[in-house]
Formats: C-alpha cells, structure tokens, sequence
C-alpha cells in the first residue's frame, strides 16, 4: 500500500515521531541524564556539602600557612668586634626583634656554640661580627639554615640593610627613595587567593557530578538503561557535561558567594560579579568536559581514586592559583596555556581585583568554549556504548 493511501491519522503519527526523533528528543534525552545526576546528588547532601566546604577550609588553611611575614626567627648574634660598628649593628638588630618581630635575638660569645645550635635547629642564622669589624673589612658574615629559603633569604637581606646603612659614609647625604605607586588597592594573600579557592570548588564539584557520576552508573547498571533508550551518544555525552557543569557551577558560585561577602574587593561591581558568575559557568564546562573525557571507557572508580592527585596538580597548580605563571619553565608554560583553570582564574582576577571591563575576559570565554567543544567532541567519538 503506498504512503498516500495510508490513513491520515496513521499519517500524523509517523510525522510527530519523526519530529520526537529530532532536536526535541535530543533535548528529552539530556535533561533525563541531568535530572538522573540531580537526583543522585540530592540524595547524598553530605557530599554535596563536602565539595563546597573543602575549597573554604583549603582557603583559610592555606591563605594563612603560605605567604604570611616571617617572625619570630631565632637568630645567634657573636659579637666578637666590641667597637662601635658592631654596637651600631646590635642595635638595628635590635630593631628587628622590637619593630617587624623578625628575629629573636640571642647573644653569644662563643661562634662555635653558634655554630653547634644553627646545626641542630636551634638558630635559624648566625650573625658574626668579626675582631677588628670596619667598613673597609673585616665585614659581618652570616650563615644561615639554606636548607629554608625563605627565611634564609629574609634573613639575609634584612642583615644586609643593617650592615649597609652602618657602613655607609656619615658625611654623604642619603639618596631620595623612589616613588612607588600601586596601580589597585592593598589585597593580602588570602583575598589572592580567592579566585583560585573558587576554581577549586568548581574542579571538586565537576569531579563528583562528572567523572565519578559516570563511572558509578556504568558500575550500577544505570548505564545500561540508557543504551537501550532512543538517546543518541550525543545526547548521553551533552547531559553528562551539562549536569557536571551545572552542579560545579553550584559549588563554584556557593563560594564566589562567601568569597564577596567576607573579602574585600573594593573594585568588583554589579557587571563584574555577573560577568564572574558566567566564568563560573563556562570553566565548569570546560573541566566537565575534562572528566568526561578521560573517562568516556573507563569502568571502575579505582581509575578515579588513582588519577585523582595527578589531574589536581596537573590543573591547579600550573593555573597560576598560587604563585604567578611568568616564572614558570618553558614546559610548565605550555601546560598552563591549554589549562583551562588558567583562563578561568585570569578572568576572575581581572574582573574581581583589578576592575577590569567584561571585553577583556572575552578571550577566556572563547578559550574555554572552543576547549568544551573539543573535548565534547572527543568524548562523543571515545565514548564507550556498551555494557
């Protein structure tokens, strides 16, 4: 019988299934798999509520561990000149321990017994003002504990001012101090830090509604419901992404939240904040689309508990979230270039801290959508459909 002598009513049909089998259910099929992810989620709160509080704890932990000004760092002074040089140099010393609190002070006559105390951590530094000290020399010594850097070379250079203000010639008057200018408002460490603790949020919520969500429905069998369903591979991979990102979005903005009430960002206005929560947004999708892709044929969640630490570091940490990219190998550099927490961190800097205008976050935005789009498309043709 040919298609027109078909009745109309049997005609209708076959049109609107045509038409369920096209965009519609492509979009039927993806919020199924979002609201399949919520579902899961929403019956785990503590989880939930873990993935937010971790990237505050790793803020107040970190913000206040790392960066903070040196004090209190026991230093020996042997003084062996007794002249007036060497007085000079007690006293700023001296200063040291009563002004910044750097030092605390320990005089000792013996540089042996110094030497003996730097060794078993006792001192951090031994200052020795040798027998007959002048400007012309014999010149103070210092040795320090170089096995700490950081408090070796503030020590160093806080001694060397001492020494370098004593020694210099009464007679000749002091050079005028440069002008320095900040081009933004004072932000300690803590605020610097910030923008990378949201970054992190995101990254933790992508994880557990990403990476693990699709591991854990090929482990029970949910998996298996959708391959038996109309929905496309397309379809799976998108709502996988989607609902990733959206549940990092969530995490991701609960702590952009904290992060404006209780930080000062004197520079960040309403259009900054909206422009922020859209970088929330598309850097959730980019790190979606990450987890999607490495585990579009994995099978056990041992992957994830194994590679977990390795794609932590290899995405946060060459991000520029704690220490700044210029300084970075040239290998490290290429890393942190096709990171996308690298752009989504830049344009959360430049809106929050710097008050930057939203045209300047323009090519983030287009890095991170072109990076989703690339990995989303990797995931559709790596995609496992099968039990």
């Amino acid at each position: 019988m040919s298609v027109e002598a078909l009745p109309a009513a049997i005609r209708r049909r076959r049109t609107s299934a045509r038409v369920a089998r096209g965009p519609f259910l492509a979009a039927l099929g993806i919020l199924a798999v979002c609201q399949r992810a919520y579902a899961t989620l929403w019956r785990q709160p503590v989880l939930m509520v873990s993935t937010m509080i971790f990237p505050l704890v790793y803020l107040l932990l970190l913000g206040n561990s790392l960066n903070r000004p040196l004090r209190g760092l026991p230093l020996a002074v042997v003084d062996e000149a007794g002249n007036s040089l060497s007085a000079d140099c007690l006293r700023g010393a001296a200063s040291l321990e009563s002004g910044r609190q750097l030092v605390r002070l320990q005089l000792l006559d013996n540089r042996g017994d110094a030497e003996q105390g730097l060794r078993r951590g006792r001192y951090r530094g031994i200052w020795i003002l040798p027998q007959g000290l002048s400007r012309t020399g014999p010149v103070p010594s210092f040795v320090g504990d170089n096995t700490d850097r950081a408090s070796f070379d503030t020590l160093e250079g806080a001694l060397n001012e001492i020494w370098l203000e004593v020694a210099a010639a009464r007679t000749v008057a002091a050079a005028a101090p440069a002008v320095r200018l900040e081009a933004f408002p004072y932000l300690d460490y803590l605020t610097y830090l910030a923008p990378a603790v949201v970054c992190l949020a995101i990254f933790m919520g992508s994880m557990v509604s990403g990476g693990l969500q699709v591991l854990e429905d090929r482990m029970f069998g949910y998996h298996e419901g959708y391959l038996v369903t109309p929905i496309s591979t397309g379809a799976l991979v998108t709502g996988h992404i989607l609902a990733g990102s959206i549940i990092a979005s969530i995490a991701g903005g609960t702590v952009l939240v904290a992060v404006l009430l209780f930080a000062p960002l004197p520079l960040a206005t309403g259009r900054s904040v909206a422009a922020s929560f859209l970088t929330v947004f598309l850097t959730a999708l980019a790190i979606a689309s990450i987890w999607s892709l490495l585990f579009s044929r994995a099978r056990h969640a041992s992957i994830l508990r194994g590679m977990f630490g390795i794609i932590n570091a290899a995405l946060f940490f060459p991000s520029g979230a704690l220490y700044p990219i210029e300084s970075y190998p040239p290998w490290l550099h290429w890393v942190s270039a096709v990171d996308p927490l690298t752009h989504g961190l830049r344009a959360l800097r430049d809106l929050l801290m710097k008050g930057a205008p939203i045209s300047a976050c323009y090519a983030p935005w287009m890095f991170l959508l072109t990076f989703t789009l690339v990995c989303g498309v990797m995931t559709r043709v790596f995609f496992r459909r099968e039990i």
